[in-house]
């Protein structure tokens, strides 16, 4: 995927008397450097306000008089609007720009792997060795992290096409990796490709009739469920729209039996087309799946700004709904060099990845796709399974990211930060934990997740350019994001 470089580098300082607004000019990175112009308020006791919709307040930190904060500095400033709540700026912003209570976590290692990219990321039941996809090279990569803070390369594995995703089976012997090997985006193809782990081949191809994007076992380990999502052709228009839709052939679930050996596998096709709350109903196009303890998969339909719940052992669609619009008047969608969360935006989620919650609810990354720009959801949403929602960020996704330093001005007049990937953990020693990656952002929103009615944003960890998958290692109190650009990952450790 194309990137812009985000504002990240900037510290800036002045001096405060009244309330006013002061400008500075900043250094952005990463990339060709170049100077911007940020405008921020200042008050006397240099707090810098910053909406927070629904989210409990952080206890109050100290300050320098007549400096901003070092979050503030390094987000080039910040505009206040109604509505706010003070934000301070961490003791500690090597490991997270928010200094909110609750679980903390410290870099353990930023990793380049072998090859070009890392974009989803999966481990062994043992949690001692991670998978990655690598698209560009066509690989999937193998890293032994028995050591968080030095992780080795062992081995990158051809897999006979695009790799779009990748799981490891319960036994932890063989990873399933959904493979693309589209020529012509009117015949999708693809399989899943099955890894002998400790041979580290690949043992065996299963044709899933499709262009495969995400996949998720079940917890039992027996089935497989693959979201073939036969892609659109972003250069073709359709009713007046680049890149429109429909497309056909249209997507759908696969369902693989994982009983036996693999020559024995199946697969079936659940169908997703003409469900209620799709846009397009005549081509779902499926983003990202997930499988909650009932054998129940998520489906998310990023461009018709749906999911779908489908029932894997009747290999049948439950109930669908769609994901609604955000209508907010504190966002910023101008590309002018000044980071002000004062515009009005009313725009569809359409979410990219989605979780099962511990409560039976949803998380959805709401990451924008298709809508005319300015759009996307801007932030990320918990939903009944139902469909009805019940916490929504607003401002108080992108708002933290800015005080942090990682809010990309430069896309505000696109999709601003989208938000592309969660992960919710249970921690032993830190209890529920919800992770929201914002790709154009290069960072990782930390909140404390008890109450999936009142998160509590708690850190945003830096990691590298594009993250696009989450995994936490609960066992070891290990967060890994694999980045798709520069081809790293970060590991996390929670602090004792």
């Amino acid at each position: 995927m194309l990137r812009a470089p985000a504002v990240a580098t900037a510290r800036a300082h002045a001096l405060a008397s009244t309330p006013c607004r002061r400008t500075f000019t900043c250094s952005t990175g990463p990339g060709p450097r170049r100077r911007e112009s940020i405008t921020v308020p200042v008050t006397r006791s240099a707090t810098v306000e910053v909406p927070v919709p629904s989210l409990p307040r952080p206890p109050a930190r100290g300050r320098r008089p007549g400096a901003i904060g070092a979050g503030a500095a390094l987000a080039c400033g910040l505009v206040a609007v109604t509505g706010v709540a003070a934000v301070s700026a961490p003791a500690d912003t090597r490991h997270g720009g928010y200094d909110g209570p609750g679980p903390r976590f410290s870099s353990a290692a930023t990793f380049e792997v072998d090859g070009e990219v890392a974009e989803i990321v999966a481990a062994t039941p043992d949690e001692r060795t991670l998978l990655y996809t690598d698209s560009a090279t066509g690989t999937v990569g193998v890293v032994d992290i028995r050591r968080e803070d030095d992780p080795r390369q062992v081995a990158s594995i051809e897999v006979g096409g695009s790799p779009t995703s990748v799981v490891v089976t319960r036994d932890g012997r063989r990873a399933l990796v959904a493979v693309d090997t589209t020529e012509d985006l009117t015949a999708p193809d693809g399989h899943l490709a099955v890894v002998d782990l400790r041979l580290r081949t690949v043992v065996a191809s299963v044709d899933l009739g499709g262009q495969p994007d995400s996949v998720a076992l079940t917890k039992n380990g027996r089935t497989a469920a693959v979201a073939i999502e036969n892609q659109r052709d972003e250069t073709v228009v359709v009713d007046g729209v680049e890149g429109g839709i429909p497309q056909l052939p249209a997507g759908f679930l696969a369902v693989v039996d994982l009983e036996g050996p693999p020559s024995r596998w199946t697969v079936d096709r659940v169908d997703l087309t003409g469900l209620p709350g799709a846009t397009f109903a005549a081509d779902p196009e499926p983003e990202f799946v997930d499988v909650n303890s009932r054998g129940e998969a998520a489906v998310t339909l990023q461009e018709n700004n749906a999911v779908a719940i489908v029932d894997l052992r009747k290999r049948r669609v439950v109930r669908s709904f769609s994901a609604g619009t955000v209508s907010r008047t504190d966002a910023d969608v101008v590309d002018d060099g000044e980071v002000a969360f004062d515009d009005p935006l009313t725009a569809p989620r359409e979410p990219d990845a989605v979780q099962w919650t511990d409560d039976g609810n949803l998380v959805t990354a709401d990451e924008g796709d298709l809508a005319a720009e300015p759009s996307g959801g801007r932030g990320w949403t918990v939903f009944s399974p139902r469909g009805h929602v019940l916490f929504s960020t607003g401002a108080g996704a992108e708002v933290p990211l800015a005080e942090a330093g990682f809010y990309p001005d430069d896309r505000s007049d696109d999709k601003g930060a989208e938000f592309e990937g969660v992960e919710v953990a249970d921690f032993r020693r830190a209890g529920d934990v919800l992770f929201v990656g914002a790709e154009r952002g290069d960072a990782v929103l930390v909140y404390r997740f008890a109450k999936e009615r009142r998160p509590v944003l708690t850190q945003v960890l830096a990691v590298g350019d594009a993250p696009e998958g989450l995994l936490a290692l609960e066992r070891r109190g290990l967060l890994v994001v694999s980045n798709e650009d520069d081809g790293t990952l970060s590991l996390f450790a929670l602090r004792r």
